[in-house]
C-alpha cells in the first residue's frame, strides 16, 4: 500500500514539474512577484578588531515594475564573539573593561530597487534601504561586585543589542528554465551604538540564492 502510495505521488509531482517550469519560463521578470532563498557570509569586526565572517541564510521576497521595484529579506548570520564595555561605571575607565559574549544576528531588510537596462535573462540590479539588525544573544561575564554592576550591563545590552541603520545592496539575477539565480552583496555603516560595533566602519554580506516567480505583481482585474 505504501508502495502504491509514493509510486502516485511521484507520478503526480512529475506531472505538474513540467507546468511549473513552463510558468516559470513564460514569466517576464518586469512586474512580477519572487519568492528566494538564500545563503552567504557576513562580515564583522571582533573585539581586536579583525575582520571576521560568519555564514549566513534567510529567505526574501522582490516584487518588480517596469525600472524598479521593493526588496525585502529576514535571514542570520551565525556566529559567537565578544565585546567590551566598562566594568563599572561609577568607577574610573582605568579600572578595567567587562566582556560580553556575542552569539547570532538577526536582519531584516526593506529597500527600493533599480532595475537598468531592458533584458530578456540577465538583470543587474541596485537599491537603498534600511536595515534592522538584532544580536540574538548578549550575556555579560561575571564576577560583578556589585547590583549596579549588573544593573549597567544589563542596561548596556539592552540599548545597544538593536541597530537599525541604511543600506545598499547591488546584484545580478538570471533567468533559467525552473527558476532564477542571483547573487550580490550589500554594505551598511556600523553604529558605534550597536553592540556588534568593535571599530570597522562598515558591515558586509555576500549572497547567493534561488528565486522563483510566483506570479504578477499587478492586478490584472
Amino acid at each position: 500500500m505504501r508502495t502504491i502510495r509514493a509510486l502516485t505521488i511521484a507520478t503526480a509531482v512529475v506531472m505538474v514539474l513540467p507546468t511549473i517550469a513552463a510558468a516559470q519560463g513564460g514569466r517576464q521578470f518586469r512586474d512580477s512577484w519572487f519568492w528566494g532563498i538564500k545563503g552567504g557570509g557576513f562580515t564583522f569586526a571582533d573585539s581586536a578588531q579583525n575582520t571576521k565572517n560568519a555564514p549566513m541564510g534567510g529567505v526574501e521576497w522582490l516584487i518588480t515594475r517596469s525600472h524598479g521595484g521593493l526588496y525585502i529579506s529576514a535571514g542570520q548570520a551565525f556566529f559567537t564573539t565578544q565585546t567590551l564595555t566598562l566594568h563599572d561605571p561609577l568607577a574610573p575607565q582605568d579600572s578595567g573593561f567587562r566582556a560580553i559574549d556575542l552569539k547570532n544576528l538577526r536582519k531584516v531588510d526593506v529597500a527600493l530597487m533599480a532595475f537598468p537596462g531592458d533584458h530578456i535573462h540577465f538583470h543587474p540590479y541596485a537599491g537603498a534601504g534600511l536595515t534592522l539588525d538584532e544580536i540574538s544573544s548578549a550575556v555579560p561575564r561575571p564576577p560583578f561586585g556589585t547590583p549596579d554592576q549588573l544593573a549597567f550591563a544589563d542596561t548596556v545590552i539592552q540599548n545597544q543589542k538593536v541597530g537599525f541603520t541604511p543600506f545598499f545592496v547591488a546584484g545580478a539575477q538570471w533567468r533559467l528554465r525552473w527558476f532564477s539565480v542571483f547573487g550580490q552583496g550589500t554594505a551598511n555603516p556600523a553604529q558605534k551604538s550597536f553592540l556588534l560595533y568593535n571599530g570597522k566602519p562598515w558591515n558586509f554580506t555576500y549572497e547567493f540564492g534561488l528565486r522563483y516567480n510566483v506570479g504578477t505583481s499587478i492586478d490584472r482585474s
